[in-house]
């Protein structure tokens, strides 16, 4: 089985991430809301609706920070309670904010008494777009994995490029697991691709002792679904890391109902 923990629609259609899916042999897809600032983006209602219609898809939503205030929060604290979303998306770098900001304290506090997991932006930020890199730097995540301890964070694009940074906070915090998501652009990925993966997840084994805490994941359509499980299998996994990169991980971190 696999299953992607970073998936969106962009400028696509349900039915091309559907496709998709079919033709990299993937059974379930996590769908992500958009912040506004994105462009194409999708509100925590609208995936809730297309998964909804389709058992594959698992829905994710996410925090509006310039919209926050405590009807966001309680909504989706309730989408969460209602299994309606299985985590919350946040895009600080993107938007105006660093992962431990008071006026997101509440939320956290109710997602660890939930024990509902968060997925945070960390690393590079797409060209074009407005936003400041220190924001979502993954050594923010360090402060706030040390505020929240029982609270659930996954890393988004393993914090890349400061992939040794992801790891040493990933490995100091026990409740911090990291994505692989977005590493390439779409397309064929090249041999150098393929060994820049081996060579940072090969970093990754040797300072976690395995793979626990790692997710497969695409960042679809930016990123080529059927390259990304390619690329994950040239990688010199054991038959047992294989199956927690590109499920059991994702299974347990988000509950699902699979």
């Amino acid at each position: 089985m696999i299953i992607d923990s970073h998936t969106h629609v962009g400028n696509k259609t349900t039915k091309d991430l559907i496709s998709s899916m079919d033709e990299a042999g993937i059974d379930y897809s996590l769908l992500i809301a958009d912040s506004a600032p994105l462009g194409d983006w999708m509100s925590t209602d609208e995936v809730i609706k297309i998964c909804e219609g389709n058992n594959r898809l698992k829905a994710i939503g996410c925090i509006e920070y310039k919209n926050i205030d405590s009807d966001q929060i309680e909504k989706l604290i309730t989408y969460l309670q209602d299994r309606k979303i299985y985590g919350v998306k946040l895009y600080p770098g993107y938007e105006d904010f660093y992962p431990l900001d008071e006026k997101l304290l509440t939320f956290y506090e109710k997602c660890q008494e939930i024990n509902k997991p968060l997925i945070f932006h960390t690393g590079l930020l797409q060209s074009g777009l407005p936003g400041r890199l220190k924001q979502s730097h993954p050594l923010n995540i360090d402060d706030l994995a040390n505020k929240f301890p029982n609270l659930k964070i996954v890393m988004a694009h393993f914090g890349n490029p400061w992939i040794i940074d992801g790891t040493m906070v990933a490995r100091r915090n026990k409740n911090v697991y990291v994505d692989l998501s977005g590493y390439f652009g779409e397309g064929k990925f090249s041999k150098e691709h393929v060994d820049f993966f081996k060579q940072d997840l090969n970093y990754f084994r040797g300072f976690l002792d395995g793979f626990e805490k790692c997710l497969f994941a695409s960042d679809w359509p930016q990123c080529s679904q059927r390259e990304y499980v390619n690329a994950v299998n040239q990688l010199p996994l054991t038959d047992e890391e294989k199956n927690l990169v590109f499920w059991k991980n994702a299974k347990n971190i988000f509950q699902l109902d699979i």
